[in-house]
Parts: C-alpha cells; sequence; structure tokens
C-alpha cells in the first residue's frame, strides 16, 4: 500500500489547531495606511517582524509568510512538546 496524501487544507487545519491549543496566533498588524507588519502572540508574549509588507503588492507574500510561521512553530511544539520560546 502506498502512502495516502494529505491535502493542504487537513494539513493546515492540523497546523492551526496545534498552534492555537499552545496560545500561538500569527496575523497582520497595520504600519501606516499601505503597509503591515506580521506579529507572532504567544500567550500574550508579542513579537513583531522586523519586515514590512505593501498590501496592494505584497499581500500574497505576507499570507504566505503567515502560513510558513504557522507551519515552523507548529514543527517545534511536536519536537519539544510545548515548551517553545520565542
Amino acid at each position: 500500500m502506498g502512502k495516502q496524501k494529505v491535502s493542504f487544507l487537513e494539513n493546515i487545519n492540523e497546523i492551526l489547531s496545534i498552534c492555537f491549543k499552545n496560545g500561538i496566533k500569527v496575523y497582520p498588524v497595520v504600519c501606516d495606511k499601505n503597509s503591515f507588519f506580521i506579529e507572532v502572540d504567544y500567550n500574550g508574549r508579542k513579537k513583531r517582524s522586523s519586515t514590512t509588507y505593501r498590501w496592494k503588492t505584497e499581500q500574497e507574500t505576507m499570507q504566505n509568510k503567515i502560513i510558513e510561521l504557522y507551519e515552523e512553530l507548529a514543527k517545534r511544539i511536536q519536537s519539544r512538546g510545548q515548551d517553545l520560546s520565542l
């Protein structure tokens, strides 16, 4: 029997579930009327990215970075248990 493919949607749902259960949220924050930062909130401890994203031209890049961060944080949680240091 071959390895079953896991759809992206199922995978992202699992990733988000792991992060949310551990008090982690990743979201855009308005910098000015045209730019956003990405912020990681870990149980109230917030860390903001040094990179800004232009809403009109870099929206997809920002969304992909948010997904990438969720994936990385979920991997850290799974590999270290629930001990996650940001």
